[in-house]
């Protein structure tokens, strides 16, 4: 038995890729806290607790400001 022969369509233009976005504030936190958390969990390893409490007040700091971005819900381009 054969198979059915397929109808061959003209090939469309593929359409451009389509815009990639995510939230600024997940940038923020990426780039900013994400790394002072690292730092803080590393002090606290090496049992540096007074250099650890001085992460954790900028940690606090820097989720502050990242509550304020996430509210705005601004939106950035990427790729």
């Amino acid at each position: 038995m054969m198979s059915k022969k397929r109808k061959t369509r003209d090939k469309e233009n593929q359409r451009k890729a389509k815009a990639r976005y995510t939230n600024r504030a997940n940038i923020f936190y990426k780039e900013e806290v994400a790394p002072l958390e690292k730092a803080y969990r590393r002090a606290l390893l090496g049992e540096q607790y007074r250099e650890a409490g001085e992460f954790f007040k900028k940690i606090r700091e820097a989720k502050k400001r990242h509550r304020t971005i996430l509210m705005r819900k601004e939106f950035v381009r990427i790729k």
